[in-house]
């Protein structure tokens, strides 16, 4: 309700300010907007007792024509009614940037800024102090008036409230923005880039760096070439029990990519990425007395390659892709508790058990044949090696991941708004753990894709119709894991059928059903017993009419929406005096949802639009059961548990709203 009040609110201030402002800007002038307000509010119920509510407000404003305002107040929330305390997440924000010219080169600010947490009970915020500078690089030159250099320096106090603790300190910064031609024939300029920030909050420090650089040159109607370097710093210090925990992460990236093109016929891509990320956990004690946490950190290196070549033909259309990846990661600790040489090898070992190595071999191709003008014909591959070795022989997670997927769609259009498409595919997945100690978790899966579909749009009238269905196969490589082995099918089926009465009024009808099976298989005789299965019917059907003029358009949906799911398994049944027994049951769970439903949207050329839609779903749940012959060791049920029937009323609603306002001065 709060939420609704403070919408409300924001919606009555706005229209009298808008109001306002018609009212003072004189009807036979034409006056340029210099302010601007963007509103966004949507809340909506998410479950049965959780709702969800997200509110951002946006705006700029020019004070006078050197002094201007740009602000930001957001909040987001999830609300649990069974909660204690109620809010789950309870999230607020907001930034304020005053900026004041002085001359064409210097700029003065400040920047207001505050977050608050409800869920980490943590609390943040700045007033940071801004003077900006900014000249050509080459003032003597008349034919470079774009390479220009811009600093900023800024510095103030901040403060920050977890753990039951406040700390406040100064905190300031640098950023610094060059763009350089390096010549008078470049098309692209140099890019460069320093940034850095200070924190200091009582005993914690808080500090980032980032230097980047980019370069992008043609070298020709066909080459092009791009250079990225950076590298980045984050130092962030939380408290531990005793201790200040440091977090410190760096890392060193380059990326080269280069492009060449032969006409329109074919073309090369190469893109490459080489990174040095690193990280270390450091503590210190808050006191003498305290006893520290051991230092632990790791590098790491990561590779990522990517080559691509097309080829663009009348009739032939290919694609292939090849793309690698690395990532290593070498765990070390640092001697901070001063243990012995043993100890300290020791828990170097211990930590080595960690060590990783990823690598990622990646094969893409596609080929599509276009044998008529209204048809085509497409043929899909990948093949990927993933390879996980970890050095030590006490860590077991030394695998191999294969897949291959095989994929063919053919698309054809016919006469009379009709057009059918058929894909069919298969994947094969094989995960093997490379020691035995883990060899029981080793499986193969096999999976075949059938998907048909067409639609027919004569006119008024539109039918949709697209069929999935997918068969996997997973069998387990030991014998001793056979009863693992599962085997699962998936029809899903969706049916779209829309008729336009007028150009105002359409009445549409969606049908989606997803069949679920699973069951046991015993793959050397291709035979299966059905475990579980679960059907799924949603339809929802309905008549939207759509009115307007010049201001606006509007449409109101109503309708009525049903769902449903059937679930059939095997439970066991107690004995309601004894309360044991296992008696076999072939159980089904019902779940119907159905109900009302009704929208309308509203869309201004103002900037005005809101969009609003109820369900009011009444939720039924009950169960039916068949005895079986024989016990059955599983989820077990009472008599009294089965014949229990629950009938609720639910109304899932959502709304949003997005205005942009804008304000004038008197001319």
């Amino acid at each position: 309700m709060s939420a609704v009040c403070s919408l409300l609110l924001l919606l009555l201030l706005g229209a009298a300010e808008a109001a306002v402002a018609q009212a003072l800007a004189p009807e036979s002038t034409s006056p340029a907007a210099d302010s601007l307000l963007l509103l966004s509010f949507r809340t909506r119920r998410v479950g049965v007792s959780t709702y969800a509510q997200q509110t951002d407000v946006r705006g700029r404003t020019r004070l006078t024509p050197n002094q201007s305002v740009q602000y930001r107040l957001f909040s987001d929330w999830i609300y649990d009614e069974r909660g204690q305390p109620p809010f789950v997440r309870e999230d607020y924000g907001a930034n304020m940037l005053h900026t004041l010219r002085l001359g064409r080169r210097w700029q003065v600010g400040q920047l207001l800024h505050y977050e608050q947490s409800r869920a980490n009970a943590t609390r943040t915020g700045a007033w940071l102090a801004r003077v900006g500078y900014q000249h050509r690089l080459r003032p003597a030159t008349t034919l470079d008036t774009l390479s220009v250099a811009r600093y900023v320096l800024f510095g103030g106090g901040a403060y920050d409230a977890r753990n039951g603790r406040r700390d406040a300190g100064p905190s300031y910064g640098l950023d610094v923005t060059t763009l350089i031609y390096p010549g008078q024939q470049a098309r692209q300029p140099v890019a460069l880039r320093l940034f850095g920030t200070r924190s200091q909050l009582g005993p914690r420090v808080w500090q980032r760096t980032l230097a980047e650089s980019y370069y992008e040159r043609s070298f020709d109607d066909f080459t092009s070439g791009s250079l990225r370097l950076g590298y980045r710093s984050n130092r962030a210090e939380d408290y531990a029990p005793g201790n200040v925990q440091r977090i410190q992460s760096d890392t060193i990236a380059t990326q080269l990519s280069w492009v060449y093109r032969l006409g329109d016929k074919a073309s090369f891509r190469s893109d490459n990425l080489l990174a040095l990320p690193r990280r270390a956990f450091l503590y210190r004690r808050l006191a003498a007395e305290s006893d520290t946490v051991q230092n632990i950190g790791y590098q790491q290196q990561e590779l990522d390659t990517r080559q691509e070549v097309r080829v663009n033909g009348k009739k032939l259309q290919f694609m292939l892709l090849f793309n690698y990846r690395e990532r290593n990661r070498n765990y070390s600790l640092d001697n901070n508790r001063n243990l012995s040489p043993i100890r300290l090898a020791a828990s170097t070992e211990r930590e080595k058990i960690k060590d990783i190595s990823e690598k990622t071999t990646l094969w893409q191709s596609e080929l599509t044949w276009l044998p008529l003008p209204r048809h085509s014909l497409t043929l899909l591959g990948s093949a990927q090696l993933l390879r996980v070795d970890t050095p030590s022989a006490d860590n077991d997670q030394d695998r191999d991941e294969a897949q291959h997927t095989l994929r063919l769609v053919w698309v054809g259009r016919w006469a009379g708004a009709f057009r059918t498409s058929l894909a069919v595919g298969s994947e094969y997945r094989q995960f093997v753990f490379i020691r035995a100690a883990l060899s029981a978790e080793n499986y193969t899966d096999r999976l075949l894709h059938w998907e048909p579909s067409f639609t027919w749009a004569p006119g008024r009238f539109s039918l949709k119709s697209t069929y999935h269905l997918w068969v996997s196969y997973q069998v387990r490589d030991r014998l001793s894991e056979q009863l693992k082995n599962r085997a699962s099918r998936v029809l899903e089926q969706q049916q779209q059928v829309s008729y336009q009465f007028t150009a105002r009024l359409l009445a549409s009808l969606d049908y989606v059903r997803r069949e679920n099976r699973i069951g046991l298989l015993n793959w050397p005789q291709f035979k299966e017993s059905p475990l579980d299965t679960t059907i799924t019917h949603d339809l929802s059907g309905g008549v939207r009419h759509s009115w307007g003029g010049t201001r606006g358009q509007n449409s109101l949906r109503l309708g009525y929406r049903f769902l449903e799911q059937r679930s059939h398994g095997r439970a066991a049944l107690l004995d309601d005096a004894t309360g044991a027994g296992s008696t076999l049951i072939y159980l089904r769970s019902l779940t119907r949802q159905q109900g009302p439903d009704i929208a309308y949207e509203r869309r201004t050329t103002s900037g005005f639009s809101v969009v609003a839609s109820l369900w009011l779903q009444q939720l039924r749940t009950l169960y039916r059961y068949e005895q079986g012959t024989g016990a059955y060791i599983g989820t077990s049920y009472t008599t009294a548990d089965l014949e229990r029937e629950t009938k609720n009323l639910y109304p899932y609603f959502e709304v949003a709203v997005n205005w942009r306002i804008r304000a004038f001065h008197r001319q």
